[in-house]
């Protein structure tokens, strides 16, 4: 998998098999007005030296639950997301749309797992747009996405991005609830990450999976792995020395498996991880991260807990 990845704009579709209609049974117990919807807005500005938000609109039970700034912080605010629900429920819609103004720097991270339930009836959806303008940067550290047995569900995650700002994505993902013996027994998941530089698509992974239709434990899938992770690093100043350094930090041991190369024309890196715990690679992808932060924006490496 890892050491050298070829593609620049990846697709990794482990579910390569026709999708079938739920029978005429289960059709007609859906009842699409029982869809619930849950929005989350808001806007960052940067002012006098420091990020601010200046809008924000919340729909139950996604919410903004508390701001702050980090030890070290130049600037930056820090901003973590919660959901005041047991998780995404069956026909669940979320939707979160960020907005980070010129010069903005915003470091995002949620206080919870993304927990993905049961869909007897409707499948679930999950939805983050983000936009940033000049010199913006945004550093996403969200919890682990976890689809529970019976789940169907989708993950779109996009970003609209300027020449001068900068993106840092680490998008984890587990096979479960693992350390209960649940481990690939939901019905489909489907991820997908979308980055745009100037109206132009820099980065498209999609990664699809339905577990009866195939063997996610296959030498083309996760081996013996239960989470895996991806971490996107877009934006200025990025190139072979950056990567020489994230390459010279990838572990040797067979805990995680990791390779790592650069997007098209240096304008950034992308990383795989295979795992069996999502701390472990969360921690990972923040240690790569400040490895090349100071180079990267100028800021001193990122004190943040997870």
């Amino acid at each position: 998998m890892m050491r050298q990845l070829q593609h620049i704009c990846t697709r990794t579709n482990m579910a390569i098999a026709t999708h079938t209609n739920p029978p005429e049974a289960e059709l007609s117990r859906m009842n699409l007005s029982s869809r619930k919807r849950s929005e989350l807005h808001a806007t960052f500005e940067h002012k006098g030296g420091l990020t601010y938000i200046s809008d924000r609109y919340h729909a139950a039970p996604l919410r903004i639950s508390r701001t702050f700034r980090l030890p070290g912080s130049d600037g930056e605010l820090c901003v973590y997301t919660s959901d005041v629900s047991p998780g995404v429920m069956n026909g669940d819609e979320y939707d979160s749309k960020w907005q980070l103004k010129e010069g903005a720097h915003v470091v995002l991270t949620s206080t919870s797992a993304t927990r993905l339930h049961p869909t007897p009836t409707l499948p679930s959806s999950v939805s983050h747009t983000f936009h940033l303008e000049e010199g913006a940067v945004l550093e996403y550290f969200p919890e682990c996405v976890i689809p529970f047995a019976g789940s169907h569900s989708t993950l779109m995650t996009t970003f609209h991005m300027c020449r001068s700002s900068a993106l840092v994505y680490a998008d984890v993902w587990s096979a479960g609830r693992v350390h209960r013996g649940e481990i690939f027994d939901f019905v489909h998941f489907e991820g997908q990450t979308e980055v745009w530089m100037d109206d132009e698509l820099l980065v498209w992974d999609r990664f699809s999976i339905d577990p009866s239709a195939e063997q996610p434990d296959s030498l083309s899938g996760m081996l013996d792995y239960t989470h895996m992770a991806a971490l996107w690093i877009v934006g200025q100043n990025i190139g072979q020395e950056e990567l020489d350094v994230i390459r010279e930090t990838l572990p040797n041991s067979g805990r995680i498996l990791a390779g790592a190369t650069l997007l098209a024309e240096g304008q950034g890196i992308a990383v795989r991880l295979l795992g069996r715990a999502a701390y472990e690679l969360q921690e990972f992808c923040i240690a790569l991260w400040n490895k090349i932060r100071p180079t990267v924006i100028g800021k001193v490496p990122l004190q943040f807990r997870k």
